[in-house]
Formats: C-alpha cells, sequence, structure tokens
C-alpha cells in the first residue's frame, strides 16, 4: 500500500469516527429530552391529583352538611319554622 492509500484510510476511518461521535452526542441529547418530558409529566398527574382532591374538598365544605352547622354556631342562624315562614306573592312557591 502507498502512502496516499493509507492516509486515505486514515482520513476516512476518522471521518466516520466524528460523525459517530456527533451521533452518540445528539442521541445523548435526545435522551435528556425525553427524560425532561417524562419528568413533566409525572407533575402534571401529581397536579391534576391535586386538583382533583381540593375541588373534591371544596365540594364537601360547599354542601349544606357543613355549612348549616357552621351558620348555626358562628352565626347563630337556624331554620325557620312556624311563624318564621313567609310566603310573598308573586313568588313561585
Amino acid at each position: 500500500m502507498s502512502g496516499s492509500t493509507i492516509s486515505r484510510i486514515a482520513l476516512a476511518i476518522a471521518a466516520v469516527l466524528v460523525a459517530l461521535s456527533f451521533v452518540a452526542a445528539r442521541q445523548g441529547q435526545g435522551m435528556r429530552v425525553l427524560a425532561e418530558v417524562e419528568a413533566l409529566r409525572t407533575r402534571i398527574e401529581v397536579e391534576r391529583a391535586l386538583e382533583d382532591e381540593n375541588t373534591g374538598e371544596i365540594r364537601r365544605l360547599e354542601s349544606r352538611g357543613v355549612i348549616e352547622p357552621r351558620a348555626e354556631v358562628e352565626l347563630g342562624m337556624h331554620r325557620p319554622v312556624g311563624e318564621e315562614l313567609r310566603y310573598y306573592p308573586g313568588s313561585d312557591r
């Protein structure tokens, strides 16, 4: 083999190694991006679960079973009975 053939082979091997290095770098970057996406998906799932929990708690706190006792204790309110009940003309009742 002549010297120029060996140089060409060495240059071709170097070019292949450079190309493989670029491929490995891109693949590493892709793996990091996929890991970040998966972490974000996990965070979204956690936030949705917390939102569902909070929505359930709000519904519970808005329920009549919670509001009536608190209104009685904190505001002195009670359900009207007898003469306290008044119906005004023009109402749907």
